[in-house]
């Protein structure tokens, strides 16, 4: 596994709007691959409507400037989930989903720090339940960067079951391709996660701030592609 000299993402964000909550909380899920947990550990979260409010909906993502983009980005495992094929789109949740509302975006850049449109992002990830969608596409999608460099995600938070005898920190996984650019398989980690210690795959420099608004959490993570 290649680990990354990326600094930690937690000394670096910065909201312009908010002040960052330290932590997930106990009711923050967790998700990698395995099987399910007791029924108290897969309690969804609620879920929180959508009023409209377009002030907390840009994930995050208050500039475009990168807050790092000298390392690339640490890869990560794939897991046993992936599926090719996933529709593009860049949300992956309906008015009635279950869960709790998660925002998440940032940038792509290369390590030069110049941003890079047209990359392509594949992201899946588990269910509020922790069960991840392997026959049809539910909570997978693909989309593309903009000419700036921005991605931008609508989704939940993931549920936690075990890897094994003990539960993966929560996560988000994706694939990004952009020409030139060596491909990145990746996971992304949420600060204040109770099982980020101890686990055998994190790499610290994938782990994400998180910002809770009135409408469900928040966060950030700029991506460094090492040139082909």
């Amino acid at each position: 596994m290649t680990r990354s000299t990326r600094p930690d993402p937690r000394a670096l964000f910065l909201s312009r709007r908010a002040v960052l909550r330290a932590g997930l909380g106990a009711g923050l899920l967790a998700a990698c691959g395995g099987r399910r947990g007791p029924a108290d550990a897969l309690a969804p979260t609620a879920a929180i409507p959508d009023d409209g409010d377009d002030d907390d909906d840009d994930a995050a993502l208050d500039d475009a400037t990168p807050l790092a983009c000298t390392a690339p980005t640490a890869d990560n495992i794939e897991g046993p989930f992936f599926k090719p094929g996933a529709p593009s789109r860049s949300v992956l949740v309906a008015a009635d989903t279950p869960g709790e509302r998660l925002a998440v975006g940032g940038l792509v850049t290369s390590t030069d720090c110049r941003p890079l449109g047209d990359v392509r992002l594949e992201i899946w990830h588990a269910d509020h339940r922790g069960a991840y969608d392997n026959d049809g596409f539910t909570f997978r999608g693909a989309l593309r960067s903009d000419a700036d460099g921005r991605w931008d995600v609508r989704t939940i938070l993931p549920g936690r079951y075990l890897n094994g005898r003990r539960y993966r920190p929560a996560h988000l996984h994706l694939k990004l391709r952009a020409a030139g650019h060596r491909p990145l398989t990746t996971q992304l980690y949420f600060d204040g996660d109770p099982y980020n210690d101890g686990d055998p795959f994190l790499v610290p420099s994938l782990i994400m701030p998180v910002e809770r608004t009135r409408r469900g959490a928040r966060a950030r993570f700029d991506f460094v592609l090492e040139p082909a």
